[in-house]
């Protein structure tokens, strides 16, 4: 049975982001992770050493994450991310879409609102992630949400840290220019019609994962 383990984007229910995973790959056994303080570089050695898998999925916040701490991954793992980023903010023209004085208004907004759910539904709304209002609940506490913006604040890497790594993102995606992004990542799959839902995304990295071998039963 091929293992996986997934690396959550920002906000996402695990266990919606693990039915997806789930259905892109279903005979699996699937590890969902959520970073709780994804600047610290001890927590992902930690997490990752935890999960030895054959497969990392990185998405979203998760990609930069997998990206970042690539280098506390087994030898001879198959690795891929999708909705990539290397920079969520604009500033440094690797195709987040995002300006700091946006993220930094949505951290305070985040930071004073006493209704987190108002919030997260605007975004998910913008971000047309489908999944139900029932599993909002189930989403991280505020500080963890906040210490995830501050993470794609903070956080950088170039696109030769992808070289390794099989990269999918949506031409629509809301977040990240596709266009500048393959600048970044010749090697990077842009799918027709897609945007930052994983669900497409996850589909089209199963098919490419069979296209060149890879034993996705």
């Amino acid at each position: 049975m091929l293992t996986i383990t997934a690396i959550s984007g920002w906000a996402v229910p695990e266990t919606w982001f693990a039915e997806q995973v789930k259905s892109s790959f279903p005979n699996s056994d699937i590890k969902i992770v959520y970073p709780e303080n994804p600047e610290n570089a001890e927590e992902a050695k930690f997490i990752l050493s935890q999960f030895q898998s054959q497969l990392y999925i990185g998405y979203s916040l998760g990609s930069l994450w997998l990206l970042k701490y690539q280098r506390f991954l087994p030898e001879n793992c198959q690795k891929a991310i999708i909705a990539p980023i290397l920079a969520f903010i604009n500033k440094n023209n690797l195709g987040g879409k995002t300006s700091e004085s946006q993220l930094k208004n949505l951290i305070n907004i985040l930071t004073n609102s006493t209704n987190k759910m108002k919030v997260l539904k605007d975004f998910f709304s913008f971000a047309d992630l489908p999944y139900p209002d029932s599993q909002i609940d189930t989403i991280r506490d505020k500080k963890t949400l906040i210490r995830g913006l501050e993470f794609l604040q903070n956080i950088s890497v170039t696109g030769k840290e992808t070289n390794d790594f099989l990269s999918i993102i949506g031409e629509n995606d809301a977040f990240i220019d596709a266009g500048k992004l393959k600048f970044h990542i010749p090697h990077l799959k842009i799918i027709n019609g897609a945007g930052h839902s994983p669900t497409p995304l996850l589909n089209k990295l199963a098919q490419v994962l069979q296209e060149i071998g890879f034993n996705i039963k």
